[in-house]
């Protein structure tokens, strides 16, 4: 996994010429970088049916079968990228635009776990399915604290491997900050995507059939 986390890193490492500037090199000092996270506050809804919460799995590429139909985990994938920058003059009287610190949030947002209203509340059916559903939940926390360390390196390559912004005048600072924020989301958005094919894959190992026969058994 982390193999092919660090292929796709290398693939990513392409910049627009005429976007970013080559020749403010010279005097680049790598910008502090704080790096985030959160597992967010998880909530319970009880509110749905089967069909609501089958047509809420298929928006997230889940799906739960039999009894476990009766359940959702569900939880998004949150990123904030925030940049400070300061511009120096360049000796054809131009600026390049540094970032001098950079803050990257990426963790969960809304987890949430569905439980369908068709379900008597404290039975052993409820139960199972509410500790089912949580198990998915302790998952997705699992391949965070797995994944951050690898988000945090691939991320300091990233802004490492930015160059700064060339512009004409001051009045430009803000929008070269704009061009380094949304470059480094850019390089970033394929890594989430494997983070999300990989949380799906992994949610999987726990709906499988022999599994599913196992935990319906638990109530006679």
């Amino acid at each position: 996994m982390k193999k092919l986390f660090f292929i796709l890193i290398l693939s990513l490492f392409y910049v627009p010429e005429k976007i970013l500037a080559a020749d403010c090199t010279d005097n680049y000092v790598p910008p502090h970088i704080e790096i985030f996270s959160s597992y967010g506050k998880l909530q319970y809804d009880t509110s749905k049916n089967i069909v609501q919460l089958t047509e809420i799995a298929k928006k997230y590429g889940l799906s739960e079968q039999g009894l476990f139909a009766s359940g959702l985990s569900t939880v998004d994938i949150s990123t904030d990228i925030s940049v400070n920058t300061l511009g120096k003059p360049t000796d054809d009287k131009k600026i390049c635009v540094y970032p001098t610190s950079i803050r990257l949030f990426i963790g969960f947002a809304n987890p949430l776990i569905y439980i369908s209203d068709t379900i008597k509340p404290h039975s052993c059916e409820y139960k199972v399915v509410l500790r089912h559903e949580q198990t998915h939940q302790y998952i997705n926390k699992e391949m965070l604290d797995y994944f951050l360390p690898l988000f945090s390196e691939a991320f300091i390559r990233i802004v490492r491997s930015t160059p700064p912004v060339l512009i004409n005048n001051i009045n430009e600072v803000n929008a070269a900050s704009q061009i380094l924020t949304e470059e480094y989301n850019r390089k970033l958005q394929p890594l989430i995507e494997f983070f999300k094919k990989e949380m799906i894959a992994e949610q999987q190992r726990l709906d499988n059939a022999d599994n599913y026969s196992y935990e319906k058994k638990l109530c006679p």
